[in-house]
């Protein structure tokens, strides 16, 4: 978030607050009956100073969107539809959330450590006058030194501000209350792969030997798995798991290419690619600019087509939506490498519009599960050459329909 001189910064908060606490908050005292006994206009306070009841607000935002869709617009009063677009405040949803996530923390922190939820301004009694005051101030800090000086919940805040970006770890404060500067600061980033209070829990108890997340970046939620892959992904679950899913990072990207075209053999390990590098931070569509070396990869460049144009190549992969990318890495296990082949020669032989339709945002999770089931029985895994992935995909579409363009 770009910095603004401090006046045009408090405007644009003045401006977040109102909103939060007018139109918001009455639509949102719909959906959530506690708000409905709180003040009017101390809303917003309350909810800042209670992560379970902000937790529950979030939700209720995700499970209405259409609620909210006349709020989020922009300075030309038109229906903002990405989450990263600039709202008519001058900042985007993300970067909303993000300050009301913050504020929240930096709140229990406070609260927690400090016994004072309170902004810090001067919680130092004024000396006593007369000599005994000039011998204090002789032998106090100096001015620069005792400004420098914070709390243990400032201290907290500092070392966990610059991860503190999503709605889902408000429900994480209370635990994240419990961890030490130093431990956040060593995780840095890695945080935000503990992402239910049980994992902060066993990192507290545990801060020399990092647990493993409970849940892996490649997982897909069963509801969204067709019935057909569901029973693929119980037999699996039987089987031992390979040794890199046992803990520690996986590489996005590995592929040691054979004199033929096919991937070397790496023994068990698991080389697919890691979704929460690839995926914008809302987890709706491909990251685009995380594919930047992978598509500079002659191997790769070889299977694509139009790979002389490299910058249009790379932003056609940002089409492709959160969802089917989850599904298509979840149940083939695609490296990187794959994953981008994949997409874009999808996206050549169906056309832009058909390609939006069945694997964009939202796509058609239907067809992008049939599409899957297909691939595993033509054998696609993540051990398939880069070359027999472009021929699968140009096979299985060779007589699919391309709308017009």
């Amino acid at each position: 978030m770009p910095r603004l001189p401090s006046e045009a910064h408090a405007r644009i908060v003045r401006q977040i607050n109102l909103t939060l606490e007018g139109p918001v908050a009455e639509v949102m005292a719909q959906l959530v009956p506690e708000l409905k006994k709180l003040p009017r206009r101390g809303v917003l306070q309350c909810v800042l100073d209670d992560p379970d009841l902000l937790d529950r607000c979030f939700k209720a935002f995700h499970a209405n969107p259409e609620r909210f869709h006349q709020l989020l617009v922009d300075e030309h009063d038109v229906a903002v539809e990405q989450a990263d677009a600039l709202l008519a405040c001058g900042r985007s949803l993300d970067d909303v959330v993000a300050m009301v996530v913050r504020t929240c923390a930096k709140r229990h922190f406070r609260k927690r450590l400090d016994g004072d939820a309170s902004p810090q301004k001067s919680r130092r009694s004024p000396p006593p006058k007369g000599l005994m005051g000039k011998l204090m101030r002789l032998l106090s800090l100096a001015p620069a030194e005792a400004a420098a000086k914070r709390s243990r919940g400032e201290v907290l805040y500092d070392a966990m501000q610059e991860h503190l970006v999503h709605d889902w770890q408000v429900a994480l404060v209370p635990e994240y209350s419990t961890l030490s500067p130093a431990l956040v600061k060593r995780l840095g980033k890695r945080i935000l792969d503990y992402k239910v209070p049980e994992d902060i829990r066993r990192l507290k108890d545990n801060p020399a030997e990092l647990p493993v997340p409970s849940t892996l970046p490649s997982e897909i939620p069963d509801f969204l798995v067709p019935p057909a892959a569901r029973a693929d992904k119980a037999k699996a679950a039987e089987k031992p798991k390979p040794a890199a899913l046992s803990g520690g990072d996986v590489p996005a990207q590995v592929h040691e290419v054979k004199a033929g075209g096919a991937p070397a053999a790496a023994g068990n390990a698991d080389r697919r690619a890691r979704i929460a590098e690839i995926l914008t931070p809302d987890g709706k569509r491909l990251r685009s600019a995380a594919f930047t070396m992978v598509l500079l990869d002659p191997v790769v460049r070889a299977e694509l087509p139009n790979a002389d144009q490299t910058v249009r190549i790379t932003g056609l992969l940002a089409e492709m939506g959160g969802l089917s990318a989850k599904m298509l890495v979840g149940e083939l296990g695609l490296r990187m490498d794959q994953l981008a082949v994949m997409a874009l020669v999808i996206y050549d032989v169906m056309g832009e519009e058909m390609f939006k339709r069945s694997f964009g945002i939202p796509g058609n999770l239907e067809y992008c599960a049939k599409f899957v089931e297909r691939a595993k029985a033509a054998g696609i895994s993540q051990d398939t050459a880069l070359g027999e992935v472009s021929t699968f995909i140009r096979k299985t579409f060779a007589n699919a329909p391309r709308a017009a363009q």
